[in-house]
């Protein structure tokens, strides 16, 4: 498994840095951000976004982290601060990207050949709750089917806001993140798979040290955006990637365990390969020591 992308750490399975992965792939493609090694100052954070031209909101996110875990989208110098004195050293700042469709494509090649494939494409839709005119903030989280799964959260990101009544027909918009523990409805898209330009993938990938198996995270104005490629990459994801359009509410288990099992296939052929090409496998006990120290 660790070894299917060896240019990343452990194969991009966990704690290897996004950072890293993001400064290989083209300009034109990457929203601006600028990484802080040790935990930035208010003043450093308020410093680069001046240099990078960046007003709010930003996106703060850790380096290592997965599946949405740490990243946030802030809006003033009190949320700046909030999120350094909870977070440690290794911070990404990145400019939020207003486009409203945000996808996960899954992108696979073999070593031994010249193009990938699209083997997922998902649509990532927004948490949000409407007003009624009568109901508080809470109410409407709590009768929300999505939103009660989240409610700690909500409860303590909107604490100030929970007894606010929307207007009827009012959109209160919760994520404009597509993260999966934030409360994102995932939806199957891959009606698109053969309509993306592979060659665009191709090429990004191409940038990237020995990277075969993963997953952008993509903001794009529109899905013909998307198949034109012109869009911004938000993130890289390695082996720790799944084919998130399993996570449709309308996909079934059984289909969602069978495209499971096809990609960690593709994981095996391609991990396979690459140890014969002579790439160095992490030892087990590495590994484990590894993860229980996370």
């Amino acid at each position: 498994m660790t070894l299917v992308n060896p240019g990343m750490k452990y194969g991009g399975f966990f704690n290897y840095s996004k950072f890293n992965a993001l400064k290989q792939i083209p300009e034109e493609y990457l929203p601006k951000s600028h990484f802080f090694f040790s935990t930035p100052t208010l003043q450093e954070v308020k410093s680069t976004m001046k240099q990078l031209d960046l007003n709010f909101p930003i996106i703060l996110k850790p380096d290592e982290g997965e599946r949405g875990s740490g990243v946030e989208k802030v809006n003033s110098d009190e949320e700046i601060e909030n999120y350094l004195s909870t977070n440690p050293s290794g911070v990404i700042l990145q400019e939020f990207i207003t486009a409203n469709y945000e996808y996960g494509v899954m992108y696979v090649r073999h070593p031994s050949e010249q193009s990938g494939q699209i083997t997922s494409v998902v649509y990532k839709g927004e948490l949000f709750v409407v007003g009624d005119g009568k109901s508080t903030l809470l109410e409407l989280f709590k009768s929300h089917r999505r939103a009660v799964l989240y409610i700690d959260f909500l409860k303590e990101k909107y604490n100030k806001e929970l007894d606010l009544i929307l207007l009827e027909n009012e959109v209160f918009m919760l994520s404009k993140m597509g993260n999966h523990c934030r409360g994102a409805i995932f939806n199957d898209a891959n009606y698109l798979k053969d309509e993306l330009d592979i060659r665009v993938f191709d090429k990004i990938s191409s940038h990237v040290d020995d990277f075969y198996f993963g997953r952008y995270d993509i903001k794009a104005e529109s899905e013909e955006a998307l198949k034109d490629g012109h869009f911004k990459i938000m993130e890289l994801n390695g082996v720790n990637s799944e084919p998130a359009h399993i996570y449709d509410p309308d996909n079934s288990i059984i289909r969602a365990y069978k495209d499971l099992f096809l990609h960690w296939w593709k994981i095996y052929q391609i991990s396979k390969e690459n140890r014969k090409k002579g790439y160095p496998e992490t030892s087990f006990p590495l590994l484990v020591k590894s993860l229980m120290q996370r």
